[in-house]
């Protein structure tokens, strides 16, 4: 693989895995609250539209090179 899909890959998936398993679970016994709500779930709220942002910037990075692809049509893959 190239260094754009490792890219891709790591902003894509790699970011939010970490958002989610790695710090989720860092959060879980604190008592701090923002707004009422315990930073928990502040927290899963704040990583939906971040999750988003990312496969956005990992679609625009794998983006030209899906375009610049032959179109294969249903019989080819079979």
């Amino acid at each position: 693989m190239n260094a754009r899909i490792w890219k891709s890959l790591m902003i894509g998936l790699g970011i939010p895995a970490v958002g989610v398993l790695v710090i989720l679970p860092l959060l879980a016994n604190t008592a701090i609250r923002v707004f009422g709500m315990p930073l928990l779930f502040v927290w899963i709220f704040i990583m939906f539209p971040v999750t988003s942002l990312c496969l956005w910037i990992a679609w625009r990075i794998d983006e030209p090179y899906y375009r610049n692809a032959p179109e294969r049509t249903a019989e080819e893959e079979l």
